[in-house]
């Protein structure tokens, strides 16, 4: 089982390596799109993913919601809240935290953390890279997700 910190420095090694196909503007204020989940303890499933920033928190900074629903055996939804970072052209990393609703099962609302990296590979193409972690009774659950979306 990989632990969530190697998955965390790889993803910011391989971000760190690799160049944006094309010149990225500047981070999306909303976007749109789908791919897919792998969890340590979960199933891969499909998600829908989206971004809405909120407001401008100064030094090349946002806050924003990142809804997304993931379909498997059950349905679940995420509702968190990041701030977002410009630190390269095409490159924007965000952490934040929020809730996380799983409709099957359980029924239950748990806390959780995100953090990712939004990048921008064509004009109006974002990649989505995530890691979260959900808070359940009695355990974590970490969770990787890569969509594709649509920057309008």
């Amino acid at each position: 089982m990989m632990k969530p910190n190697f998955v965390l420095l790889a993803l910011l090694a391989g971000s760190a390596i690799a160049a944006p196909v094309a010149s990225a503007q500047q981070p999306p204020d909303y976007y749109v799109g789908a791919g897919v989940r792998a969890g340590f303890n979960d199933p891969t499933s499909f998600v829908i993913d989206s971004k809405a920033k909120l407001t401008d928190l100064g030094n090349a900074a946002t806050l924003s919601v990142r809804p997304s629903v993931l379909f498997d055996n059950n349905t679940e939804l995420r509702l968190p809240v990041s701030v977002d970072f410009a630190v390269a052209d095409g490159f924007y990393p965000y952490g934040g935290a929020g809730v996380a609703y799983n409709a099957g099962g359980r029924s239950a609302v748990d806390a959780m953390i995100t953090g990712g990296l939004d990048w921008g590979i064509a004009q109006n193409l974002v990649l989505d890279l995530n890691v979260s972690m959900l808070f359940k009774p009695g355990n974590a659950d970490t969770e990787f997700t890569a969509t594709i979306n649509y920057a309008f």
